[in-house]
Parts: structure tokens; C-alpha cells; sequence
């Protein structure tokens, strides 16, 4: 277990590792619009109960620089959850 997953959920860090991957393959494939645009996944209920919570990219980054730690979260009112995370 790296260091940084162990901040995770487990769900968490799966979905974290998949969509940092999604992120890349839309750059691969240059389908990306700088950084005005995102891609996002909910999380589970395993991680987030009944809360409604999501992953997106953090602002600033390209889309082939995202990584799974990267990815800020937020709630559905916009407000970033992981305060931790130094990203916007």
C-alpha cells in the first residue's frame, strides 16, 4: 500500500486511479479543452454513506498531469472536502 492511498477509502483510491487514468487517455487522444472542462465520478456509498460526493480534477492541471491524489472532492454544493489536498 503506498503512502498516499492510505488516506483512502480503498473504493476511494480504486475510483481515484481510474479516473486519473480516464483524465489520461482523453488527453492521449486529445479530446480535452484545456482546463475549463472536467470529468467527474461520485463516490460509492461504501466511501461517502448517503452523502453525494465527487471527484474532479483539480483546477490548473492539464489533463495528462492528473493524478490519482490530484483529485480534489467535493460535495454537491461545490465545496472541496479533502482539505488536505493542496490543489483548488
Amino acid at each position: 500500500m503506498t503512502q498516499h492511498n492510505k488516506r483512502f477509502h480503498p473504493d476511494e483510491w480504486q475510483l481515484r486511479v481510474d479516473l486519473a487514468a480516464c483524465y489520461r487517455l482523453v488527453a492521449l487522444y486529445g479530446w480535452s479543452d484545456l482546463v475549463f472542462t472536467h470529468i467527474s465520478a461520485k463516490l460509492p456509498s461504501s466511501v461517502a454513506g448517503d452523502a453525494h460526493q465527487f471527484l474532479i480534477n483539480p483546477y490548473g492541471l492539464m489533463f495528462d498531469e492528473i493524478t490519482a491524489s490530484s483529485l480534489v472532492k467535493i460535495d454537491m454544493h461545490c465545496n472541496k472536502l479533502d482539505e488536505d489536498n493542496p490543489h483548488p
